[in-house]
């Protein structure tokens, strides 16, 4: 696929007329639209591999695709509020997509960009959010992964970029793109890695088929001190100045080298919510 057939905006995607492009990254774009049968907005997620980025990515172009349409079959049967759904799925112009709901924003708006820069608007530049947000925000992220690992998947991207948010300020957080997803019986190269370094674990960045779902909760760690510090975690601990000792100590247990001294899902939630007890109410089940 061409860089000029990329860049374009269809006017229409399937049933569904297209309002304009909402991001665009190296295997898909994604566009909102009208669902005009049911009188609402929709995103939509197109495979859109461009020749160029061929060159540079790990698996070939039908490798990628076929993984796109397992994303969009394993996002359709979990139904679960705080991951994000498929509604339909097609093809356009020979390439698949898949329709989900428009969310207004994601967690991007709240916290800003990972890495500042001079250039910056101030709603871009890092920034963390309070301990109470922070709570909630980190119990829905774990509510979303225990149904995830529960059925034999493993995320492999979580980072606030795929976060989405039900309202532009402190919404219910939605888990989305599972474009990286490890699920069973899809079978990978060995010594491939993918993700996003910044938030990956160790262990997925030495060979992406050796994530866990505790690699998950190395990714959920690094999200907890980026919403507490306002800054990416690097070489060491954060300084935990203003963080309850148990949720820092928390955080610290899902960055620990070994995947097996890591926290479950279900437990890092547990712990969360019982840290969380004396700054907020309970987060949404």
């Amino acid at each position: 696929m061409t860089e000029d057939r990329v860049s374009a905006v269809p006017a229409r995607i399937g049933r569904y007329p297209v309002e304009g492009r909402i991001a665009a990254g190296t295997f898909a774009r994604i566009f909102r639209a009208r669902d005009e049968a049911l009188g609402r907005l929709v995103a939509i997620k197109l495979y859109s591999l461009t020749d160029a980025a061929v060159a540079q990515i790990c698996l070939d172009r039908a490798a990628w695709r076929r993984h796109f349409i397992v994303e969009a079959r394993i996002m359709a049967r979990i139904d679960h509020p705080h991951v994000v759904p498929v509604w339909d799925m097609g093809v356009h112009d020979g390439e698949p997509y898949m329709v989900m709901p428009f969310m207004v924003a994601n967690l991007r708006r709240e916290i800003g960009r990972d890495h500042d820069s001079p250039d910056l608007a101030p709603q871009e530049r890092p920034r963390p959010v309070p301990v109470a947000r922070a709570v909630r925000i980190l119990a829905d992220l774990a509510a979303a992964l225990t149904a995830i690992h529960a059925g034999g998947l493993v995320h492999r991207d979580v980072k606030p970029g795929n976060l989405l948010l039900t309202r532009p300020e402190g919404g219910t957080v939605k888990l989305g793109d599972f474009g990286m997803v490890r699920a069973p019986n899809l079978a990978e190269a060995e010594g491939v890695w993918f993700g996003s370094p910044d938030y990956m674990s160790p262990e997925q960045g030495r060979d992406a088929r050796a994530a866990t779902d505790r690699s998950d909760m190395y990714s959920a760690g690094k999200v907890g001190w980026r919403l507490l510090t306002g800054r990416l975690l690097q070489d060491g601990r954060p300084p935990a100045d203003g963080v309850p000792a148990p949720l820092a100590a928390l955080l610290n247990e899902c960055l620990a080298p070994d995947p097996a001294r890591r926290p479950s899902a279900v437990t890092f939630r547990e712990r969360l919510l019982a840290a969380g007890q004396s700054i907020a109410p309970p987060p949404n089940p």
